[in-house]
Parts: C-alpha cells; sequence; structure tokens
C-alpha cells in the first residue's frame, strides 16, 4: 500500500512539472531572469532534436536573409579583403627597398658587361618571384572575400552603398592580380559582374581593357588548338572587339582618329572572320 502512495504521489509531481516550468523564467547568466518562450518556441521544443539534419535545406536556411548575418558575412569579407590588400602592399615595399638597395649597392667584382647583365635579370627574377607569390596568396584571401559577399541574400543589404563598395574594390583587386598572374580567362565573369554593380562603372575605361584581353585571350587559344564551337569562337571574338571599341570610346571619344583606327581593324577582323572557307 505504502509502495502505491509513493508511486502515486511522484506521478502527480511528474505531471505538474511542466506547468510549474511554464509558469516560471529561466535564470540567466547575468543574474537576471529572460525572457519567457513565445508559444511558438514552446511547441517547437517538444521536437527539440540536436542530430536534426534537414534534407531539404530551403527553410532552415531562411536565416542568411537576416541582418545578423548580412553583417557577419560583411565583416568576414572585409577582413579577409584587408588581409589581401596588406599583403600585396608588403609585398610591393619590400620589392621597392630591394629595388633600392641593389641601386646603391656597388658591384666591384663585375669585370665584364654580360656579368651586369647577369646579375640584374637575377635580380628580376627575385622580384618576379616575390610578386607571384604574394599576389597568389592575396588572391585566395580575395576569392574567401567573394564568397563571403556572395552569400549575403538580403536585398536590401547588398543595396547599400558599403556593400557595393567592397564588391567593387574586392572585384578589383581580385581582377589586378590573377590577370597578372596570367589567368586571364578566369577574369572575364567578375569583371561582367563588376559592370553591373553600379551604371557608372560601364563608364570606366579599365574592365573594357581587361575585358578585351580576356575574350582575346580565350579567342587566339580557341584557334590555335581548334576548341570549342565556331559559334564560340565568333562569341570570343565579338565580345573582344566590343569592349575594345568600348573602351577607345571613352578614352578618345567616337569622332577621334583613334577610334576610326581601331573601328577600322575590328571591321577586318570581322569581316575576315565570317569569310567563309575556300
Amino acid at each position: 500500500m505504502k509502495k502505491y502512495i509513493a508511486a502515486t504521489a511522484m506521478l502527480t509531481m511528474l505531471s505538474a512539472a511542466p506547468a510549474i516550468v511554464a509558469q516560471g523564467t529561466k535564470p540567466t547568466t547575468g543574474g537576471g531572469t529572460a525572457a519567457a518562450p513565445t508559444p511558438a518556441e514552446e511547441k517547437e521544443a517538444k521536437w527539440y532534436n540536436p542530430d536534426y539534419r534537414p534534407y531539404v535545406a530551403s527553410f532552415d536556411e531562411l536565416y542568411k536573409l537576416g541582418d545578423d548575418f548580412a553583417n557577419n558575412k560583411f565583416r568576414l569579407a572585409l577582413s579577409n579583403y584587408q588581409t589581401g590588400r596588406s599583403i600585396l602592399d608588403k609585398m610591393r615595399e619590400e620589392v621597392q627597398r630591394n629595388k633600392e638597395e641593389w641601386a646603391d649597392a656597388k658591384y666591384l667584382n663585375e669585370k665584364w658587361y654580360w656579368q651586369t647583365i647577369d646579375r640584374k635579370m637575377r635580380e628580376e627574377r627575385i622580384l618576379s618571384e616575390k610578386r607571384a607569390r604574394a599576389k597568389i596568396k592575396a588572391v585566395t584571401y580575395f576569392t574567401r572575400a567573394i564568397n563571403h559577399l556572395d552569400e549575403i541574400q538580403n536585398r536590401s543589404f547588398r543595396e547599400k552603398q558599403q556593400m557595393k563598395d567592397l564588391t567593387a574594390s574586392v572585384f578589383r583587386d581580385w581582377v589586378i592580380s590573377q590577370y597578372d598572374l596570367g589567368n586571364l580567362p578566369q577574369t572575364i565573369d567578375l569583371l561582367e559582374r563588376y559592370l553591373k554593380i553600379d551604371p557608372a562603372f560601364e563608364t570606366e575605361i579599365s574592365p573594357h581593357k581587361y575585358l578585351a584581353s580576356g575574350y582575346g585571350f580565350k579567342e587566339a587559344v580557341a584557334e590555335k588548338y581548334n576548341k570549342g564551337t565556331e559559334a564560340e569562337r565568333v562569341f570570343y571574338k565579338k565580345n573582344k572587339n566590343k569592349h575594345l571599341l568600348r573602351a577607345t570610346e571613352l578614352k578618345y571619344k567616337k569622332d577621334s582618329p583613334e577610334y576610326e583606327h581601331i573601328l577600322e581593324l575590328v571591321n577586318r577582323d570581322e569581316i575576315i572572320a565570317t569569310k567563309p572557307s575556300p
């Protein structure tokens, strides 16, 4: 009988526990009390599962639309961009210091002209290697910054001027570094995206010059190794010529002899391209 009474008392306490928890408030580490859970949170708590992994993640990724997520990704992008810039700045300072040291040095052991030429070539190789190592490292950080920026899906945040400014800066330095490393084709997609960030960017000369080189490189490789379809080669050629003309127009205006000269070269290039094979 005593065991029955004890068991009944225990069941009564357990059934009353949820009500007691619901009526109370959670303690906080700061010594105060946390806000009571909302009805939706109470319902969701019944489904608590620390091992849950969504198979369809669309709903669970809605947090990426929030301001907190956008601000965090922006800070990470800015940090990576600043690190990449710092690497390039330090490299340029070191290269300049090397040049000044070598210019002031006395090379008394050089009796022949070829010895001087050989030394200067060796010095240039050292500087080229320093530039390349720094740019490869910087591109890694710029790429991380771009990935963070691309994850920001908050539309209002993407329209902010600080977002546009940082995106444009990262794109410019990424393109410049990749171009200097000889990766011309890789710059095309980001340059096309750069022109769409702000209408004012379309009036800059340099993006069109870089795009003309990128498309021209792809065209030359396709023709040399007979890669891709004829339509692809024509696409590369037309885009090369389009951006070449646009860069010339922006720098010299349409009524200039420079523009007329480039236009003549472009027309000749495209006529030859469309001429049927014998």
